[in-house]
């Protein structure tokens, strides 16, 4: 991990990170879907369980919170307005799933966490499939959408933004600059072809230093073995 300086003044998470503390995050959504018998099919993937198995992703978040996890994370990387057109659904219920998975990680931590703090981070996938970069949306149609995704994360009630999967530069740095823009904690998360390769075939230390540009307050990478 890479922490960088926050503003001040510090809230208790981003306190925590500078004074160097462990912060742990929850593990996957979709593979606790899978494992429990909620079908995930695409092109919706794990928002199909928003709408077939709600409970279940609850009690995912539940048991992660019993297990120990100070940052829980949304159901919400497949809840975008172009995830919507391709299912065939209305693009209105990008805000309807969006607003659904964050209640339920909400609902969660009201019904689990008692005398410590816990966050939940609303999640920015990318818009195309995680390990075909090439699919991705040029530059301006990606700020667009990122930005319309951060906007409903935050208007249902998110305490930081994750911006995880990420498999371009390209596509990191739109989606952060959009997480950012929001003012709330932004984390960053790679997804590696190697040890020195993010997905794309680009260096993560290319890819860490682009998104640095924007101060998130952590750099991680996830998906890997």
């Amino acid at each position: 991990m890479h922490y960088t300086d926050p503003p001040l003044p510090l809230d208790p998470l981003r306190a925590r990170l500078v004074r160097g503390e462990t912060v742990l995050l929850d593990g996957a959504m979709g593979t606790e879907l899978d494992r429990r018998g909620v079908k995930t099919p695409l092109p919706l993937w794990s928002a199909q369980a928003l709408i077939d198995a709600p409970e279940v992703v609850r009690a995912i978040h539940e048991d992660y919170l019993r297990a120990g996890a100070d940052v829980i994370t949304t159901n919400t990387f497949r809840t975008t307005a172009r995830t919507m057109r391709r299912a065939g659904r209305k693009e209105e219920e990008a805000v309807r799933l969006t607003r659904l998975a964050v209640d339920l990680a909400r609902q969660a931590r009201s019904a689990v966490v008692r005398g410590r703090e816990v966050w939940i981070a609303g999640v920015l996938a990318p818009l195309e499939d995680c390990y075909q970069p090439e699919l991705a949306p040029e530059f301006d149609v990606a700020a667009v959408e990122h930005e319309a995704q951060a906007g409903r994360l935050v208007a249902a009630g998110v305490d930081l933004l994750l911006v995880e999967t990420m498999n371009s530069i390209t596509e990191a740095v739109v989606a952060t600059r959009a997480a950012v823009s929001t003012g709330l904690p932004v984390f960053v998360s790679f997804i590696a072809r190697s040890e020195k390769e993010i997905w794309s075939g680009e260096g993560l230390d290319d890819a860490v230093r682009a998104v640095d540009d924007f101060h998130p307050d952590a750099i991680l990478v996830n998906c890997l073995p």
